[in-house]
């Protein structure tokens, strides 16, 4: 009598045969606790913002892109191959919703490095019309664009019923300390630069426990190991990376 794994083997052969969509849905149903399991842990840090069931409908996607794309002949499991997939499409998921847009992202990284070598350049904060100055910018555009930046890092703390009789808000707090958009492509560039020719699971540890904030019991949750394992692997790469990187000089730039 065949076993699961056994059964599952079948299904996976017959797929690479056949590139059927039955049962390429079949796979895809088999797996979908995956997608839940993940979207319920990232959800955590995200809550109240970002439900599980949100996360969860954009990382069906990565799964569906696991499942046709993978290889097994590359000797990478399909669990872990697939985990990374599923972050992936939950993250740009993430990208797509965000309020500022293209325009908005590439105002606020030009403002940010702006401000930077201005200050220091000068040893003071600049103004708003020096900014918009170096910018290249009206300075009544320029306002408008850093009210916009302002306000898509802020959430009200009021429901539709306590709104006054224009529609307006009345309190805009901080969503909360997470990074902005110029800061997250930063994050991403670093993340791309240190985390090259590493393995898919030891990309994953990094990739959760520095970017997604997870536990080590997180994500010994998320890969279906446990902690102390996690502990050590994660060890194991801080020091491949640290032997790596003692003589090199980072070449990212800003």
């Amino acid at each position: 009598m065949k076993t699961k794994n056994d059964q599952l083997a079948g299904l996976w052969k017959s797929y690479q045969k056949t590139r059927s969509l039955e049962l390429r849905n079949r796979l895809v149903e088999h797996y979908l606790p995956l997608v839940h399991k993940l979207a319920e842990i990232i959800a955590r840090r995200l809550w109240p913002r970002v439900s599980p069931e949100e996360l969860a409908s954009a990382g069906y996607d990565g799964l569906i892109a696991a499942v046709s794309s993978f290889d097994p002949s590359r000797g990478v499991k399909f669990e872990t191959y697939c985990r990374q997939r599923i972050i992936g499409a939950i993250r740009d998921w993430q990208r797509e919703i965000d309020p500022l847009g293209r325009s908005g992202r590439n105002f606020e990284r030009a403002l940010v490095m702006n401000e930077e070598r201005f200050q220091a350049e000068c040893g003071r904060p600049p103004t708003t019309a020096e900014l918009a100055r170096r910018m290249n910018m009206p300075v009544s555009r320029f306002v408008r664009m850093k009210k916009t930046v302002a306000a898509s890092h802020a959430v009200s703390l009021e429901s539709a019923a306590d709104r006054d009789d224009n529609g307006r808000m009345n309190a805009l707090v901080p969503v909360d300390p997470s990074p902005g958009p110029a800061q997250r492509t930063e994050r991403e560039l670093i993340r791309e630069y240190v985390t090259r020719g590493l393995k898919e699971q030891d990309r994953l540890i990094l990739t959760l426990y520095y970017y997604e904030k997870l536990t080590m019991a997180a994500i010994g949750a998320v890969l279906g190991v446990s902690e102390s394992r996690v502990c050590q692997r994660h060890a194991d790469i801080v020091e491949q990376l640290r032997a790596r990187f003692a003589n090199a000089t980072c070449d990212l730039v800003a």
